[in-house]
């Protein structure tokens, strides 16, 4: 309830909300004025559009738009308050839960995106209560299982976090993965306990050994049910908005952010050693004339925007090129991915990008039907409230929690530290984390586009919580 009523402010100062282009991309497949297509999270498209509709229904689009962003407000308050609630339970030390907490109210990192419709937002706040079930269960260990409401938080807040973005998909395939492993040496274990029991046991241990076995059976299959439905309802939850509203499939060309990337640079640099034959090869897949010059090294946007979609061989043999051409200039690539994400472990560069309110992407040529308005009352409040969080990233100590690069540091010492103590529950909890991060490495951009470290930030404080509850320290 605190969370909430301070986050309110935020979101009031900022009605009826702060869209991004992304969001008016969701507007335009929503409403057919574009293909729909993969090229946005279809179920956060449908979702985000179908706020919209009951707004225009209701007489107002900006009713619409707030409603959206109190309702993932809402979502959101409730994880964070969950991650306080488990601290405390931990006995995690009082000025940690404090300052978590005070954080959580102030930081521009937390309340400034609270107003923010973007994909990323949502995703979060499904991945971090995917944190917390996964903490409870290396906690309680078998008994999680036995928690029917814990259950189906596990499945319906995992599927809506594959649902609003779409690396949540091989996020959670990684946990799966290592969950079902983890079932697999279970059953291996009570199997081979069961078969060496000694055979001079009376009556009743072994049939107390053969419930015990068969409750584990029971408990596994609630694990295996839970831990794959995920993936059956998300087939089918997108198969049917796929079948609604005509869905194809976009181009994988934010996939290959990187490596496109990559390539720009070698041109740049090295253009006059690739051969005719690779040129070819290249230019089937991007505009190899241009690449040089629209080469930025802090994002990859204007290279994969040259994108073309060639077929699967085109794409085998681009990537064999890339490949050989790895081998021969390889600091080439590594400068390449490092100008890119350097900013990421750069605590003194501010990575701050607050949209101001509802009018980016006005330009576009149904604006006038949508009709989304800034009262007049409140005209300029948004401009001044986000100057406020540019303030605060550059004052001492609050700046500090707003900084992509103190999160991401923050991660691999506490990474340092459970590698050292063999803590393997920390580890697993740690891993949408530590997967984040990679999608970090793989994005188009991270200086001007914070979003996407999301995932690291929001989960740190519940991070060094149960540390300190598993750890040796």
């Amino acid at each position: 309830g605190i969370l909430m009523l301070a986050w309110l402010v935020h979101l009031i100062l900022r009605y009826p909300g702060a869209m991004s282009y992304d969001n008016w991309a969701q507007l335009r497949y929503y409403y057919g004025f574009e293909t729909y297509t993969t090229a946005q999270p279809i179920f956060h498209t449908w979702l985000f559009g179908s706020f919209i509709r009951l707004g225009v229904k209701l007489g107002s689009s900006n009713a619409g738009l707030f409603l959206f962003v109190l309702m993932q407000t809402l979502i959101m308050s409730a994880v964070l308050a969950w991650t306080l609630e488990l601290m405390k339970r931990w006995n995690t030390v009082a000025w940690l839960r404090k300052l978590t907490f005070a954080v959580y109210c102030v930081a521009p990192y937390f309340a400034g995106y609270a107003a923010f419709p973007i994909k990323d937002y949502l995703y979060t706040a499904f991945l971090v209560l995917l944190v917390c079930l996964m903490a409870e269960w290396m906690i309680l260990r078998g008994q999680f299982w036995q928690h029917i409401g814990k259950n189906v938080l596990w499945i319906v807040g995992t599927t809506l976090m594959i649902l609003c973005r779409k690396n949540g998909i091989y996020l959670y395939f990684v946990v799966a993965t290592v969950a079902l492993v983890q079932i697999q040496m279970g059953l291996h274990k009570m199997k081979s306990a069961k078969d060496t029991a000694d055979s001079r046991q009376s009556e009743a241990d072994k049939r107390e050994k053969s419930a015990a076995w068969k409750q584990w059976m029971r408990t596994a299959g609630r694990k295996l049910i839970v831990v794959c439905l995920p993936f059956v309802l998300v087939f089918v939850v997108e198969g049917i908005i796929t079948q609604v509203y005509h869905v194809e499939k976009d181009s994988p060309k934010e996939m290959f952010s990187l490596p496109f990337q990559q390539t720009a640079r070698y041109v740049k640099e090295y253009g006059d050693e690739i051969s005719e034959e690779e040129r070819e090869i290249i230019a089937k897949v991007l505009d190899y004339d241009s690449l040089a010059e629209i080469y930025e090294p802090m994002t990859a946007d204007p290279v994969k925007t040259t994108y073309r979609s060639g077929s699967a061989g085109d794409l085998t043999a681009y990537f064999k090129v890339w490949l050989k051409e790895f081998f021969r200039h390889p600091l080439c690539y590594v400068e390449a991915t490092w100008n890119q994400n350097y900013y990421v472990f750069a605590p003194y560069v501010d990575n701050v990008v607050y949209n101001k309110n509802c009018l980016v992407g006005s330009e576009l040529e149904y604006y006038s039907w949508l009709n989304f308005q800034i009262p007049e009352k409140m005209e300029g409040l948004a401009n001044v409230t986000v100057k406020l969080y540019s303030l605060l990233t550059t004052a001492p100590v609050i700046g500090m929690f707003s900084n992509v690069a103190f999160y991401v540091i923050l991660m691999f010492v506490l990474l340092h530290f459970i590698r050292l103590e063999k803590n393997k529950r920390a580890f697993f909890v740690m891993l949408p984390a530590v997967i984040s991060f990679l999608f970090v490495l793989l994005a188009p951009q991270i200086q001007g586009q914070p979003r996407y470290a999301f995932p690291i930030i929001y989960t740190m404080p519940l991070m060094i919580a149960f540390y300190q509850r598993t750890g040796k320290a």
